[in-house]
C-alpha cells in the first residue's frame, strides 16, 4: 500500500505541492491582513479550501481522463480501489494544506476553535471532491470534472438567498458562511457528509460495471 501511495504522489508531480503551498501561504497572509469586517474563517475554510480540494481531485486525482485508464480498468483487480486510492491521496494532501492553513490562521487571528474549523471544512470538501471524482469517472475529457464541480460551487454561492425557504438550511453546502442559526449547522454537516457517501456508492457501482 505504501508503495502504491508513493507512486500516486509521484504521478501528481511537484506542481501540485507548489500550488498547495502557495494557496496555503496566501490564506495565512490574508488572515493577518484582512479586516475584521470579513468572516474570514468560513470564507477560507468552508468555501475556498473545499473548492481547492475539489480541483485537486479533478486535476491531479483524475481517473477517467488518465491516459492509462483503459489499461488499468482491464487489468486492475479492483478498479474501485484504484479510484479510491487516487482520490484519497489527492484529498489527504489538500486537506493537509487546509490544516496547515487553519493552524497558521489561528496564530494570526482567532475566530473559532480548531475543531470547529475542521468540522466546517471536511463535509463540503468531501462532497465537492467526491462529486469531482464521480464526474472524472464518467467524463473522459480532461478538466470537465473540475468544471462541473466549479459551476456547482459557484451556483451554490449565488443562491444563498434561497435559505429563506424552510428546510434548505439543512442541505446548503456553506451553512456557516450563510450565517444560519447555530442549532442547524451540525445537522447540516452530517447530511452533507451522507450526500458525499452516497456519491461514493454511485462510484462503487460504476466501477463494478466498468471493471
Amino acid at each position: 500500500m505504501k508503495e502504491r501511495i508513493k507512486s500516486e504522489v509521484k504521478i501528481f508531480g511537484i506542481n501540485f505541492f507548489l500550488v498547495s503551498a502557495v494557496f496555503t501561504t496566501a490564506v495565512i497572509v490574508l488572515s493577518a491582513t484582512t479586516g475584521e469586517l470579513l468572516d474570514f474563517y468560513p470564507v477560507s475554510f468552508e468555501v475556498a479550501f473545499p473548492f481547492f480540494a475539489a480541483i485537486a481531485a479533478g486535476e491531479w486525482g483524475k481517473t477517467g481522463a488518465d491516459s492509462n485508464f483503459d489499461i488499468i480498468a482491464a487489468q486492475s483487480s479492483s478498479l474501485f480501489k484504484w479510484v479510491l486510492l487516487r482520490y484519497l491521496t489527492a484529498f489527504a494532501i489538500s486537506s493537509l494544506a487546509a490544516g496547515l492553513g487553519m493552524a497558521g490562521a489561528s496564530v494570526m487571528r482567532y475566530e473559532m476553535p480548531l475543531w470547529e474549523l475542521i468540522v466546517i471544512y471536511l463535509p463540503p470538501a468531501f462532497f465537492l471532491s467526491s462529486l469531482c471524482a464521480l464526474s472524472g469517472l464518467l467524463c473522459r475529457q480532461e478538466h470537465i470534472a473540475s468544471l462541473i464541480s466549479g459551476v456547482i460551487w459557484l451556483v451554490i454561492l449565488l443562491t444563498r438567498s434561497l435559505l429563506r425557504f424552510p428546510g434548505l438550511e439543512y442541505i446548503y453546502l456553506f451553512i456557516r458562511f450563510a450565517k444560519a442559526p447555530d442549532n442547524v449547522w451540525l445537522w447540516n454537516k452530517g447530511l452533507v457528509t451522507l450526500a458525499g457517501l452516497f456519491l461514493w456508492g454511485v462510484i462503487y457501482r460504476k466501477c463494478k460495471r466498468m471493471g
